[in-house]
């Protein structure tokens, strides 16, 4: 008789266990819900810079490591900085963001482009280096041909006024800089062609100069032609 009431009174101890081991387990399930759902909402909430928010806006569009949505038909070329204006113009890591990594661009610059696109519905060009250019048609031109030239030539033209270098290959532009005159022995470093059909020299002062042969006495030669002269 004694034994049954043992039983009896140890029931309710039995059942309170069980039921305090289903609230623990219930309450450890609900914790981890939780942070599972606050894990979520976080990584869908965290901004991740500049390149993540780009990759999300254009999903598979652009290579790992670029902003720009590439124009196709684009070919790989030389371009010509020109007009700077008085607020300057620059290069950047990030498109269209100045930064104090970000290098200033003068007039007259060349610099290689290897790709155009869009980002952020603007047009940029992409530099060899890994920069990014706005592409303004005032401040930008890409050139139809950039060649390197090494050698001078020796100013023949007689006129008060000389024979005028300009800041940028343009010569109906307000870019004038200064004038050489007969018997100047200008360095030649490149020639270029813009896309008005205009040649013009580079000088080793980064300064425009006409090709017109009128003007002077060239002595101007390709480089890989005159390394290949003594062979």
């Amino acid at each position: 008789m004694k034994d049954r009431e043992k039983r009896q009174e140890s029931n309710p101890s039995a059942k309170e266990s069980v039921l305090s081991m289903i609230f623990s387990l219930s309450l450890v399930g609900c914790v981890f819900l939780f942070m599972a759902g606050l894990k979520f909402y976080l990584g869908s909430h965290t901004y991740h810079g500049e390149a993540a928010v780009f990759s999300l806006k254009h999903s598979g569009n652009p290579a790992a490591g670029d902003y720009l949505l590439e124009d196709k038909k684009f070919e790989p070329g030389y371009i010509m900085i020109k007009n700077v204006p008085d607020r300057g113009y620059f290069a950047s890591e990030i498109p269209g963001k100045k930064t104090d990594t970000s290098e200033s661009l003068k007039n007259g610059q060349l610099l290689r482009a290897v790709k155009k696109g869009t980002y952020r519905d603007e047009t940029y060009y992409k530099l060899m280096n890994g920069l990014y250019v706005r592409a303004d048609k005032k401040c930008v031109e890409k050139l139809t041909s950039y060649e390197k030239l090494e050698g001078y030539v020796v100013i023949t033209y007689i006129s008060s006024s000389g024979v005028r270098l300009r800041s940028w290959a343009d010569f109906q532009a307000d870019n004038v800089v200064k004038s050489v005159y007969v018997g100047d022995k200008v360095k030649i470093t490149g020639k270029v062609i813009n896309q008005k059909g205009e040649s013009a020299f580079l000088t080793e002062n980064g300064f425009y100069l006409t090709t017109d042969i009128r003007y002077f006495n060239d002595y101007t030669v390709d480089p890989q032609l005159a390394g290949n002269s003594g062979e």
